[in-house]
């Protein structure tokens, strides 16, 4: 059966080469593409992929048009594109080229040297000869392979706050349903000029980009993240789209005290709860746009969404995104009652095809057509979904069970509060204690003793941190998440 091409990825690349081919498609720091030049650049490592009959790409590239060239012309030789995140250690990277065996590895060239043994039958190729193959003047040459809807063309690894992470597939028909439903919910248009200055090996920032080039706008990245010039970019650029991720935003912010920047219209993040403190300074800043946030995993793509204009909780991750069903089930698989804690589970078009590779059991669960990640949550009457932590992230100090986003969002209420994060620090009496650290807002000063009053007069007295840190920061993941490993071994360090 002949796949219909609106059901690939990179069709509406094509499309919008075909019908506007001089406009600009990508911004990278002061070089600027065109759609013609990002479709012959795609095309002509497509030639390569074909000629080495490539049926997988490793790419492990920082941001920079190689990473466009590449995803693209893999998907146009029929190819999948294995998704490496260059800031893996040395060890790691090692690991999942031994496991995955990619044909052809794009990586730089100091990565190349480190890792020539791990290469024996893979093609290794530099960003460089990339790039000056791009800009070579040729012929195009036909391609063997055509891809299908059905084909795998992403192999993305879990990016989450611990555990090693995990190679999930997604085929053509996954990514073109979220684009179909994403541009219910985002709205992006032609006219929009998106910016994503986080890093490509990770999904907010891909996704962004990928759906900006599909869908005939503009978008800009960055080599590297500079908060001055993100604020350049979107002043001499008139930046519509802003998507990073919380910890992102916050320095954004931090750089642009006092200013105002009226171009961007829609504020995007995922990856972790914006903080009210952070929404009032975004909405400050960004006084024109609506803020979007949206909650999702890798394996399941979009879960759910809460929009500025929607009037949605302040605690809730928002309602069910556009395709998607959300339920909510105790332990036996049965559905909870409103209000009730259970594992959340989804349901739509947008799921992955599972993992690849070794797993440590962990992860996504499948019933039929539902899926989950293992995420517990519970959904207002309204339908309002709120997060109540991950399996196994639930503490259970002196024989109570608590739930650590339930204290969160107690200690967000507090306005001296910028970031917080809770877990449980083993005890040998009571099992677990309370952990919270803290990060206060900029020029603020706050005690533990004004800490412990606020959840006091708000918590359950079992359900009061014990132990507390209030820190300049929260180390977090490249994708906003809290890095629980690390809070993990510093409470544990300060509790011996």
């Amino acid at each position: 059966m002949k796949t219909d091409e609106s059901e690939l990825v990179h069709s509406g690349l094509l499309i919008a080469a075909d019908g506007s081919p001089n406009k600009t498609a990508l911004v990278c720091d002061q070089d600027s593409y065109t759609y013609a030049d990002i479709v012959l650049r795609a095309h002509r490592f497509a030639v390569q992929v074909d000629q080495h009959r490539a049926r997988r790409v490793a790419l492990c590239l920082p941001n920079s048009p190689v990473v466009v060239d590449v995803f693209f012309g893999t998907l146009m030789a029929g190819s999948c594109v294995c998704l490496f995140d260059p800031g893996w250690p040395g060890a790691l990277l090692r690991t999942l080229l031994s496991e995955h065996a990619p044909n052809i590895f794009v990586a730089s060239e100091g990565a190349l040297a480190d890792h020539a043994d791990a290469l024996a039958s893979t093609v290794g190729l530099s960003g460089a000869e990339i790039e000056a193959v791009a800009g070579l003047s040729s012929e195009d040459s036909a391609l063997r392979s055509q891809p299908s809807s059905d084909m795998p063309f992403l192999i993305g690894f879990t990016s989450g706050s611990s555990g090693p992470p995990k190679a999930f597939v997604r085929s053509h028909l996954t990514w073109t349903e979220s684009f179909k439903h994403s541009a219910l919910e985002f709205g992006l248009t032609q006219g929009d000029c998106v910016l994503a200055p986080g890093p490509l090996s990770h999904g907010l920032s891909l996704y962004a980009v990928i759906e900006a080039l599909c869908k005939g706008a503009t978008a800009v990245i960055q080599t590297q993240f500079d908060t001055s010039h993100v604020l350049s970019a979107i002043q001499t650029r008139h930046v519509s789209v802003l998507v990073v991720v919380p910890t992102m935003l916050d320095v954004i912010l931090e750089r642009a005290s006092g200013q105002s920047f009226p171009s961007v219209t829609s504020l995007v993040t995922a990856g972790a709860k914006l903080s009210p403190s952070l929404r009032d300074r975004a909405r400050r800043v960004f006084p024109n746009a609506e803020i979007i946030e949206y909650y999702g995993a890798s394996e399941l793509s979009f879960i759910s969404v809460a929009k500025g204009s929607e009037d949605c909780p302040p605690s809730s991750v928002g309602r069910p995104f556009s395709g998607v069903e959300i339920e909510v089930r105790d332990e036996r698989g049965q559905a909870v009652d409103v209000g009730d804690v259970g594992t959340v589970w989804v349901k739509s078009d947008m799921l992955c095809s599972g993992y690849v590779g070794r797993t440590d059991g962990s992860g996504m669960r499948i019933d039929g057509a539902w899926a989950t990640v293992g995420d517990f949550g519970h959904q207002d009457a309204a339908g309002y979904l709120y997060l109540d932590g991950r399996e196994g992230s639930a503490i259970t100090s002196a024989g109570y069970t608590v739930y650590p986003s339930s204290i969160e969002a107690v200690l967000f209420s507090h306005p001296g509060i910028a970031d917080a994060a809770v877990m449980g620090v083993p005890h040998p009496r009571w099992g677990e204690v309370i952990a919270a650290a803290v990060v206060p807002v900029a020029d603020s000063l706050i005690s533990e003793a004004e800490l412990s009053e606020h959840c006091q007069n708000m918590l359950e007295p079992y359900a009061c941190p014990r132990l507390w840190a209030v820190t300049g920061h929260l180390k977090r993941t490249q994708n906003g998440k809290v890095d629980r490993a690390a809070l993990r071994a510093q409470f544990a360090s300060d509790s011996v």
